[in-house]
């Protein structure tokens, strides 16, 4: 069967790059496959960049489900744990679209999500994020996919924010503080 790109031409040959990048080998880990995403220091009315930001999200996740039999991202954004946009809108559409996203932030906490498809890790290092996360996906899977990822149905974020109530709670009881007691 024929797979149809409809992509805008300027997103074209990512598309077709990613594409080629999925089916070029088979799955080779039976585990899951967790990687960590910094964003880019931000440069004002800078497009090469933001266009570089948003290619790297998507050619990382690629590489990871060309690799593993499921895949998710530990972001560490700016101080608000945020990326540039072209990284945050291909960050979102992987969150749409199976990949769990945690983010962190540097030295500060993480933006609210008011979609709530991000996992905020906060109070994490970026080892123990990856470790929770990989936890996450071996116990609960991937989350479901949207069948649109630029315009979810309220069903649809509904499915994804369900699905990831657990990972939220083993982020939440990760990043709480330990008292010993004898």
């Amino acid at each position: 069967m024929p797979i149809a790109l409809r992509l805008q031409p300027a997103r074209r040959f990512i598309g077709v790059a990613l594409l080629a990048t999925l089916l070029a080998s088979p799955l080779t880990a039976a585990s899951p496959g967790v990687a960590v995403l910094r964003t880019a220091a931000w440069s004002p009315a800078d497009t090469v960049r933001e266009g570089a930001g948003e290619f790297e999200v998507l050619l990382c996740a690629a590489r990871l489900q060309r690799e593993h039999r499921v895949a998710g991202l530990v972001g560490v954004g700016d101080r608000h744990g945020l990326f540039l946009s072209g990284a945050e809108r291909a960050l979102r559409h992987l969150a749409l679209q199976g990949v769990p996203v945690a983010k962190l932030a540097r030295g500060g906490d993480v933006a609210a999500d008011p979609e709530a498809i991000f996992l905020d890790a906060t109070g994490l290092t970026e080892v123990e994020a990856s470790a929770v996360l990989k936890k996450c996906l071996e116990r609960h899977g991937p989350p479901p996919v949207a069948a649109n990822p630029a315009r979810p149905s309220p069903s649809e974020l509904a499915a994804v924010r369900a699905h990831l109530k657990p990972y939220r709670d083993a982020f939440t009881l990760a990043a709480a503080p330990r008292v010993a007691a004898k």
